[in-house]
């Protein structure tokens, strides 16, 4: 089986959809399908490739497209609609000559349409678009659909899909990377974090689209937890210039520690550094109907307990059994949460265990294998 994984991204990239991306390939490929990456040549600030970036064996290949990339950090949307536009084209050009055995495996809405050439088309749905009724009719050449919440499959059931069709499919995680056999002391020295602060952790985009992940409720919280240090690692200068203001707002500033991007590795390193790992995610629709966080699974394999906020898409993995649940936006009760990790460190640590062994149902392997399951 040849499949061709479609993604109009910049590759290597910062962002978690790049690691999601890149394992599902690695994923594809393992499970024996000739597996070839298809995305724009784009500037990257990376100097390592796909491969080295991500810490992956090059058991699939990767093709650049030829697009027109004048995006920059603060790019209109003219200047995305052009990349789009020329990646689509680009795509199509390249597909025209491919064999019509091949299965296409796509984000991108506007490639759905290479079934019009004979291709087998199946769509990974992250989000419900604004102009819905399109996006839906263009969904329907789609030969298989795949989401990664409840919520969004049941927005297709509701706009009169086959149940049969779709299938969820959370994010997954590489516990090769991040079930890893080191001591908190020894993470801590790796990483350069204070060895006898209680820490509480953050790993990630600081932001998505915009809009704070939570990182804002953990900065409020902190002057109602004063022995215990925040560490947040993955944000970009703007990001961490942002989060740093708002610190010395809160007066908390000498106990807000926030690094930069990070490789997967290191990720993993500050997760094992931590004392309780924090993802107080927003009442936002994104966050409540069209997410499932990497860091989440990421989390589960490290083995520290987990504070997340009460959404539909944290509880479809996350509950009290595994988890400490708290309300969206609130500091106080985020605050409540990371105390009652110190008060009753045993009992944090149950939860951690109980979430541990819950992620061993979140591997990419296994994701990839109940996807190709479903489009097969």
């Amino acid at each position: 089986m040849r499949l061709f994984y479609v993604a109009n991204i910049r590759i290597p990239t910062e962002k978690a959809h790049g690691v999601a991306i890149v394992k599902a390939c690695e994923s594809f490929a393992r499970a024996g399908v000739e597996t070839t990456l298809v995305a724009p040549r784009r500037r990257t600030p990376f100097e390592k490739d796909v491969f080295e970036t991500y810490s992956v064996e090059p058991v699939f290949i990767v093709r650049f497209l030829p697009v027109i990339d004048l995006i920059r950090e603060r790019a209109g949307r003219f200047v995305f609609a052009l990349e789009a536009f020329t990646f689509h084209l680009s795509a199509y050009a390249y597909f025209f000559f491919k064999g019509r055995d091949a299965l296409v495996y796509t984000r991108e809405p506007g490639l759905i349409a290479l079934s019009r050439l004979g291709f087998h088309v199946a769509l990974e749905c992250h989000l419900i678009p604004k102009r819905r009724a399109a996006f839906f009719r263009r969904a329907r050449r789609a030969r298989r659909i795949i989401v990664i919440s409840g919520a969004l499959r049941k927005a297709f059931v509701e706009a009169g899909f086959d149940p049969e069709k779709i299938l969820v499919a959370p994010s997954g995680v590489d516990l090769s990377t991040f079930d890893i056999i080191v001591s908190k002391e020894d993470a801590r020295t790796k990483v350069d974090l204070p060895q006898r602060a209680r820490i509480a952790t953050y790993t990630g985009n600081f932001t998505t689209m915009g809009e704070d992940k939570g990182i804002s409720d953990i900065i409020r919280a902190l002057p109602e937890v004063p022995d215990v240090v925040f560490v947040a690692a993955g944000g970009s200068d703007k990001d961490r210039t942002r989060y740093e203001e708002e610190a010395r707002t809160s007066g908390v500033s000498d106990r807000v520690i926030l690094r930069g991007h990070a490789a997967q590795e290191t990720l993993a390193l500050y997760q094992k550094a931590a004392d309780v790992l924090l993802m107080p995610f927003p009442d936002l629709p994104h966050y409540r109907h069209h997410m499932s966080p990497v860091k989440m699974f990421e989390y589960m394999a490290a083995k520290r307990p987990i504070i997340a906020s009460d959404l539909p898409t944290i509880r479809e993995v996350l509950d009290e059994t595994n988890a400490i649940i708290v309300p969206p936006g609130d500091p106080g009760a985020l605050a409540a949460a990371i105390m009652k990790t110190i008060a009753d460190p045993a009992g944090a640590q149950e939860l951690a265990r109980q979430a541990y062994e819950k992620a061993a149902g979140y591997t990419w392997q296994k994701r990839t294998e109940r996807i190709l399951e479903h489009i097969t």
